[in-house]
């Protein structure tokens, strides 16, 4: 059995603390295949849905995180067998109704320079010449599996309204990381934010290393307050970077991710930055394994009794679990959630691993807890 002390939790709270001061909403990292595409498109537009912000500024955005994610699906090379499905990643952030999206993936060496070319002519052009540009490659080019002789690249400008940035680090003497940053904000707004306030191919890049590293996917950070936490679930199971589990799997996987989410709802403390009960969602693998972890501020006071309580509930066996599990349905309160604990029962129930946890004090006041839960996948 693993130990209930998660020893390789040390990164999330940085990274908790990275994602609330560098605004970034969510991340992606991993093979880019259509089906995922499709599924980030639909995660954005889950969490516009919950967000006031202007239908035609949200058209842009989703229209140049199409191109982007599209971008990384049609171009992403793969340098070594081993990398196959770690090599893209895509991160947005937002601050208002500014948003800022960077994107990740691998190219062959030979192709920098032209790409270089291509990057810094569009970036010199005003919109009048962008679109006279486009016009003229749509007429005269032909477009093939891999995109549209840079089509996708002097929309992104047009619809952002800003200059792409963009950087190569080198892999190997085949190989080199590309990413590119675009900013794109509404234009009748009165807030100023600089292209250079999100610092997203930096922060992307430090990320892409973090959560290969620790083998996470998905990573999510914001409020889980109310009626918008359980509105979280539809989105990510429409984000199906998981198809390759077996459908039992799968709605284990869904049923620890709806207690969670309900652990950070009813114990999260307010963080006074965030305005609310934030915390952090990741997702990923653990060997065949998938693995789901949470992460938020908790009262001091309340950490030894959820500790205490993890550590019982691990200590039981299948039989015990289960005689426990329908005693607390006769307890008196049962109707509780904060109190009764059925969640942390059913979550042991249901991964068919013991929960593990890490906590960090913060202040007198409070903790940082993070829990994980590896659901075994199941062939059938």
């Amino acid at each position: 059995m693993k130990p209930a002390v998660a020893n390789d939790h040390a990164y999330i709270y940085p990274l908790f603390m990275d994602m609330i001061h560098n605004k970034i909403n969510y991340g992606f990292r991993g093979l880019f295949n259509n089906e995922v595409s499709d599924g980030l498109i639909e995660f954005a537009n889950g969490l516009f849905d919950q967000s006031d912000i202007n239908k035609k500024l949200r058209k842009r955005v989703v229209y140049i995180m199409v191109e982007c994610v599209q971008n990384i699906t049609r171009h992403q090379e793969m340098p070594k067998e081993e990398l196959r499905g770690k090599d893209g990643i895509f991160l947005i952030q937002s601050i208002g109704d500014v948003f800022n999206i960077t994107q990740g993936n691998m190219v062959q060496n030979n192709k920098i320079e032209p790409l270089s070319k291509k990057l810094e002519n569009i970036n010199h052009l005003s919109s009048e010449e962008l679109k006279t540009l486009y016009t003229t490659i749509l007429s005269e080019s032909e477009l093939s599996e891999k995109g549209g002789a840079g089509l996708g690249l002097i929309e992104i400008a047009r619809k952002s309204g800003n200059r792409i940035k963009y950087r190569f680090e080198r892999y190997d003497d085949e190989y080199s990381l590309f990413f590119m940053d675009t900013l794109i904000s509404d234009p009748s707004s009165q807030k100023a934010v600089g292209t250079d306030t999100f610092f997203g191919i930096e922060i992307t890049e430090k990320l892409m290393y973090l959560l290969k590293e620790n083998n996470i996917n998905l990573i999510y950070c914001s409020q889980f307050s109310g009626r918008y936490a359980f509105d979280l679930l539809s989105i990510i199971d429409n984000l199906r970077f998981d198809k390759d589990k077996s459908l039992v799997t799968r709605k284990r996987q869904f049923s620890v991710l709806v207690e969670l989410l309900q652990n950070i709802f009813h114990h999260a403390a307010e963080y006074e930055e965030a305005k609310g009960k934030t915390g952090i969602l990741l997702m990923g693998t653990e060997g065949p394994d998938s693995k789901i972890i949470t992460g938020n501020l908790i009262k001091t006071d309340e950490v030894e009794p959820l500790i205490n309580h993890i550590l019982f509930l691990n200590s039981l066996d299948n039989e015990g679990l289960m005689k426990y599990y329908f005693e607390k349905l006769t307890d008196e309160d049962f109707s509780d959630p904060r109190k009764n604990g059925l969640g942390m029962i059913e979550m042991l129930m249901k991964s068919g691993n013991p929960i593990q946890y890490s906590c960090i004090p913060i202040s007198n006041e409070y903790s940082f807890i993070s829990i994980q839960v590896t659901i075994k996948n199941q062939l059938s």
